[in-house]
């Protein structure tokens, strides 16, 4: 499996530095921005595969990054979690409709935070090894499971 890419977006030095500490020991290769402009143009440069950030980002809120970033066109959009002290339901509903894919509230321990790189890594894996499989088909039987997918949801 490939090492994935992970971009820690928070102001918290310290608490960054444990974090990116933590995730290098799992294999991770992690890019830290402190502020949601810098977390954006990582995301432009460095091909993400993952982002965790804080909600209370300085220049850029966590949010206001997730909105940015599923806005842009990108090769692959990377998985985006966002961290907050507060779990308000409007926060969490705001936080799905500018794309994040998860929402965790503060303190992250490091365990939780092995637990969600754990679990992000076990999905690329799945997810890369079913586009392997499918590539080395032969292109009738791709061609014939194309027409059973059309089969299977009918237009409405």
């Amino acid at each position: 499996m490939r090492k994935l890419k992970v971009l820690i977006g928070g102001a918290e030095s310290v608490f960054c530095g444990v974090r990116k500490a933590a995730l290098e020991l799992t294999g991770c290769e992690v890019i830290h921005a402190p502020d949601g402009k810098q977390a954006c143009a990582a995301v432009l440069a460095a091909n993400v595969d993952l982002c965790i950030f804080d909600w209370d980002l300085p220049k850029m809120n966590g949010l206001a990054a997730c909105c940015w970033i599923r806005s842009v066109e990108l090769t692959a959009q990377p998985h985006i979690v966002l961290l907050t002290e507060k779990m308000h339901p409007e926060q969490i509903e705001a936080a799905y409709r500018a794309g994040a894919n998860d929402f965790i509230a503060k303190p992250l321990t490091l365990e939780d935070l092995r637990s969600l790189v754990l679990r992000f890594a076990h999905k690329v894996s799945q997810q890369e090894m079913a586009c392997r499989h499918l590539t080395h088909l032969d292109p009738l039987e791709l061609y014939r499971r194309d027409l059973n997918t059309v089969k299977a949801f009918p237009r409405l």
